[in-house]
């Protein structure tokens, strides 16, 4: 049975979409289908719900972040000077 969306609906869903990365696209918004099957009326309410159901099941973890050269307290020496050679 198909899925009868808005262009706002379907804009909003790609929107969120757009904000995973690539290779979680698809499957995002193959999960926010699966989500709104079933509904006998997909409102605006309902989609935003789905959205954000799904939209926890993709969370990526942040990278660590790393201080700069110059917020460091001491210098990182991770290689030896060229002229200990």
């Amino acid at each position: 049975m198909a899925i009868l969306l808005s262009q706002p609906q379907f804009a909003q869903i790609i929107n969120a979409a757009a904000c995973l990365y690539p290779g979680d696209r698809d499957p995002f918004i193959a999960a926010v289908a699966a989500e709104l099957h079933g509904l006998p009326i997909v409102g605006d309410g309902s989609l935003h719900r789905a959205i954000r159901t799904v939209q926890g099941r993709f969370d990526h973890p942040e990278p660590e972040q790393v201080p700069g050269r110059w917020e460091r307290d001491r210098p990182r020496f991770e290689r030896s000077s060229k002229r200990a050679y």
